[in-house]
C-alpha cells in the first residue's frame, strides 16, 4: 500500500471517429509545417487545443474541467503535482503540518507579482479563502473549502473572519482545520482548487459583487500568461508574463483553441495545432500520430472515470429500488465498451478508483454482465417497461457519445426503452440540476485523493448529479477524510467502495487512457502531468 504508484488522470476521453469521416476536405500530412499552420501561425505563437470550451473565465464558477486548462495559465496555486502524484512547490516553497494535524503553514515565494505589477501576498490567499466561502458568491468548487475552520459541511462560512486562513506575514499563510486532517488530503484536494485571486482588485467590501464584476471579462492573475482577448466558445489569446516569478515563458503568445476531437490529428499534422492538452487523439489516428516524425505522442493511464447517473430525486421513483440500479449495471457490457470503443486503451470500472489507485479495495466483487439476471431483477422490482427513459449526454467526447449507443442497445435487450439526447455541457448540467432527465453519462476524477468522488454523492452539492438525498455514501467517504492514520483511512475507503458496489447510486463504466501529443517544435512539455491540470507552460521550449 506504501509503494510508489504511477497514476494518471484524464477528464476527457479518446475519440473513435476516423479523421476521414469528419474532415474529408483536409489532407493529413506526415509532418507538421514548420511554424506555419492553417491560420498563419508565426514564430512566438503556440496553439494549445482543447476539445470543448470553458463556459466562463470566472475560474470558481466554471462548470467543467476545460476551465482548468485556462485557469492554470492565468492564475496561481500553492502547489502542483507531477504525474505520479508527488506534490511539488508552486507559490508555496515549503509547508509544515502542525503536530496536532489541525493547521498547516505555507511559506510563499516572495517575488510573485500580479499581471498589473502589484505584489501577491498572503493577504490575497486569505481574501480568496474568505470570498470563496461566502454565501454571497457562487463557487462551483466551494465544497473543497469545507476543511477550513469556520465553514459548514458545504464549505460556507457565514462570518468571513471565522474562516481558518491567516496571513502570518506577507509571505506566510496558515490554514486551520475543523478537525485533524491528513496532509495529503489538504494538498491533493483543497489546494487543487485554491486559485489565488487579487484582493486589491476584487475586495470592494461586498463579496456579492465578485461574480458580476467586469474583472472576469479580462481577468488579472499571477500565472505565466496574461489575458489578451477571447472569442467565446472558440479561442483565447494570452501573452507571456515577462515578470512571472518562475521565469518568463519561452514564447510570446499562447492561443487556447477549441478543436473538435475529430480534427485534432489534422491540426497536429499540418502545424495548425502545437499541443493537445485536454482531449485525446482519435484511436483510428493513433498509429499515424505515434509514427509521425514531427510529433511526440504518449498514452497515459489516469484516475478518471466515466459513469451513468440516475435521477434519484424524490420526484422520480423509477430508480429508487437498488434492484433496478443493480439490474442496469448487470445489463451493460462494459468490457465491450473498452474493447470496441477504446481498442483496449482503458479498463472496466468497478467504482471510481481504478485498480492501480493506492486506495483501491482489491476485495471488491463487481456485478458480472448478465442480461438474463438483469431482466429478472427488473421484473422483481416492478419496473415500468412501458416508459421511455431520457438519457442525456454531453457533446464533444466521441467515446462517451458512442458508449451511449451501445448502452442503449444493452438496455433494449432487457426491455428498457431509452431516448438519447446530446447537449453542450453547460445546458446538460442545468438539466441535471433541474431533474430534467432519467439517465445521464458523465466523467469525473480531478485529483488523487480517495474521497474525490464523494462530492457527487453529497446531498445538496452542485455536483450531486443523481440528486441523492441520502447521505449514506458521502458519510462513509467523510469518515475516511477525517482520519490521519494511513491504515485507518484505507479501511474506511474500502467500506466506501464496497457500499458503492452494493447500492449502485451511480453506475461506474470505465477508466480510459489519454492519448496526447505535441509538435516536436516544442520540448520540455510534461504531458504526463496534464492529468492533474498542471501544464507548466512556463517550462515549454520552442525551437527557433
Amino acid at each position: 500500500m506504501n509503494k510508489k504508484v504511477k497514476v494518471f488522470f484524464l477528464v476527457l476521453l479518446i475519440a473513435v471517429f476516423s479523421l476521414a469521416g469528419c474532415s474529408s476536405n483536409q489532407e493529413v500530412k506526415q509532418e507538421p509545417t514548420k511554424n506555419q499552420g492553417a491560420h498563419g501561425k508565426k514564430d512566438g505563437v503556440v496553439t494549445m487545443a482543447i476539445i470543448s470550451t470553458w463556459d466562463t473565465l470566472n475560474i470558481y464558477n466554471t462548470s467543467g474541467n476545460y476551465g482548468n486548462a485556462v485557469a492554470d495559465q492565468l492564475f496561481e496555486r500553492l502547489v502542483y503535482r507531477d504525474h505520479d502524484g508527488k506534490i511539488l512547490p508552486r507559490l508555496a516553497q515549503n509547508w509544515e503540518m502542525a503536530a496536532d494535524h489541525k493547521s498547516m503553514t505555507f511559506n510563499l515565494a516572495n517575488n510573485v507579482l500580479w499581471h498589473d505589477g502589484e505584489k501577491l501576498t498572503a493577504e490575497d490567499i486569505v481574501f480568496t479563502s474568505q470570498a470563496m466561502t461566502s454565501p454571497k458568491v457562487d463557487n462551483y468548487y466551494r465544497s473543497a473549502f469545507n476543511v477550513l475552520a469556520g465553514t459548514n459541511g458545504d464549505g460556507v462560512a457565514q462570518d468571513p473572519k471565522s474562516v481558518g486562513a491567516e496571513a502570518v506575514d506577507n509571505d506566510t499563510v496558515r490554514f486551520t482545520f475543523k478537525e485533524p486532517k491528513d496532509p495529503d488530503t489538504i494538498l491533493n484536494a483543497f489546494l487543487s482548487f485554491l486559485f489565488v485571486l487579487p484582493k486589491h482588485i476584487l475586495d470592494t467590501g461586498d463579496y456579492a459583487s465578485i461574480n458580476k464584476s467586469d474583472f472576469w471579462k479580462a481577468p488579472i492573475g499571477a500565472g505565466p500568461f496574461k489575458y489578451v482577448k477571447d472569442t467565446a466558445g472558440e479561442s483565447l489569446e494570452l501573452e507571456a508574463f515577462t515578470d512571472y516569478y518562475q521565469g518568463s515563458p519561452d514564447f510570446k503568445t499562447l492561443v487556447v483553441r477549441v478543436v473538435p476531437a475529430a480534427n485534432l490529428t489534422a491540426g497536429l499534422m499540418n502545424g495548425d495545432i502545437d499541443l493537445v492538452a485536454m482531449g485525446s487523439i482519435p484511436l483510428s489516428d493513433w498509429k499515424t500520430v505515434k509514427n509521425a516524425d514531427g510529433i511526440e505522442a504518449v498514452s497515459v493511464e489516469d484516475y478518471s472515470y466515466q459513469y451513468m447517473t440516475f435521477n434519484l430525486s424524490k420526484e422520480n421513483d423509477s430508480f429508487q429500488d437498488v434492484k433496478v440500479r443493480t439490474a442496469f449495471d448487470k445489463a451493460i457490457n462494459k468490457k465491450l465498451l473498452v474493447d470496441k470503443l477504446m481498442l483496449g486503451e482503458g479498463s472496466v470500472a468497478v467504482g471510481p478508483m481504478p485498480t492501480y489507485h493506492p486506495y483501491y479495495n482489491d476485495k471488491l466483487k463487481a456485478n458480472k454482465y448478465n442480461p438474463k439476471e438483469a431482466k429478472k431483477l427488473l421484473e422483481e422490482a416492478g419496473f415500468d417497461f412501458n416508459k421511455e427513459y431520457l438519457m442525456i449526454v454531453p457533446k464533444g467526447n466521441q467515446v462517451r457519445e458512442q458508449s451511449a449507443l451501445l448502452i442503449q442497445q444493452d438496455l433494449a435487450a432487457i426491455g428498457v426503452k431509452t431516448k438519447i439526447e446530446t447537449y453542450d455541457f453547460a445546458t446538460l448540467l442545468s438539466m441535471l440540476k433541474d431533474g430534467k432527465f432519467d439517465l445521464g453519462l458523465l466523467g469525473g476524477g480531478s485529483n488523487i485523493d480517495p474521497g474525490e468522488s464523494s462530492v457527487i454523492l453529497k446531498p445538496g452539492d452542485s455536483r450531486n448529479y443523481s440528486l441523492l438525498t441520502d447521505s449514506k455514501w458521502y458519510d462513509l467517504a467523510a469518515k475516511g477524510a477525517s482520519l490521519t492514520n494511513l491504515d485507518d483511512r484505507k479501511k474506511a475507503y474500502d467500506e466506501y467502495q464496497q457500499a458503492l458496489v452494493e447500492d449502485q447510486p451511480y453506475i461506474w463504466l470505465y477508466h480510459q487512457n489519454s492519448l496526447w501529443a505535441h509538435s516536436k517544435r516544442l520540448s520540455n512539455v510534461p504531458m504526463n502531468d496534464f492529468v492533474w491540470f498542471n501544464f507548466a507552460s512556463w517550462k515549454w521550449k520552442v525551437s527557433k
